[in-house]
């Protein structure tokens, strides 16, 4: 028999818009400004890229586990806790002067915490407004998303600039606060947590990896994915490092006005 589905409360609704646009500026914090961070401590390009390579490659490496255990763990909310929390710690461990070879570790943990945030804020939405209100939805988050990156990009550059590079991890570290605060507002008994796996509203159950496979539109989506990857998502981080190495002081400012940009 299926069960009445609980519509979603306009608490929920606005937290969860709260919730990404929060989780953009953690993400913000941490990720484009790490290149400037390891340049100003004497890291050199190749160790730079190392270290990019290794958070990167394990965040893709991590997607499909990640969208496993996202589909296990009934409790979608504490999962993107514990994923904001992983985050929060490796900013701080940063921003304590992390030795090179802890820097890798936090990198690794980084790379997959990260890889969780997306399926697990996707299963959320879905378990609150359904397939039919999707599309809608997504596009809200993503709104909220990109003015996260946008008010992320110009405080990271402010206080990199006033500051240190050091402080944006702090700065980074501090605004896992207000993303937790929004996800607790997400009332969990909202989440339809068979629609969240996705399954359909009228009750069906969530479609297998094999019948996913077989839809062209998704591999081909996918494919695009892999090439924007390779073509452009190493562009910031790599512009970063050589702001650094030319002009210490005002790189977080020329980084994030980057940021704003794209």
């Amino acid at each position: 028999m299926i069960q009445p589905t609980v519509a979603p409360s306009r608490r929920s609704l606005e937290a969860l818009d709260w919730l990404n646009f929060f989780l953009a500026d953690v993400r913000t914090g941490v990720g484009p400004f790490l290149a400037i961070y390891l340049a100003t401590q004497g890291w050199n390009e190749q160790a730079v890229g190392f270290a990019l390579m290794v958070g990167g490659l394990a965040g893709v490496l991590s997607q499909a586990p990640a969208g496993a255990l996202v589909d296990a763990v009934s409790s979608k909310r504490a999962l993107i806790g514990g994923a904001v929390g992983l985050i929060a710690t490796g900013a701080v461990a940063l921003a304590s002067g992390t030795p090179g070879p802890l820097v890798i570790v936090v990198q690794l943990i980084l790379g997959v915490a990260g890889s969780v945030l997306g399926p697990a804020v996707a299963a959320v939405t879905l378990g609150l407004v359904g397939q039919r209100r999707m599309a809608q939805r997504v596009g809200r988050n993503h709104r909220f998303d990109s003015a996260g990156n946008l008010v992320a990009a110009a405080a990271c550059g402010l206080v990199g600039y006033a500051l240190s590079s050091r402080a944006i991890f702090w700065f980074a570290a501090g605004l896992a606060g207000p993303a937790l605060w929004a996800l607790r507002r997400i009332r969990s008994g909202e989440i339809d947590s068979a629609r969240a796996r996705g399954a359909s509203d009228q009750g069906a159950s969530p479609e297998r990896l094999g019948e996913l496979m077989k839809n062209r539109r998704l591999l081909l989506f996918g494919g695009c994915a892999v090439l924007f990857h390779f073509a452009n998502a190493a562009m910031l981080p790599l512009l970063g490092e050589m702001l650094a190495a030319g002009q210490e002081r005002h790189a977080p400012l020329f980084m994030s006005a980057c940021i704003m940009v794209t």
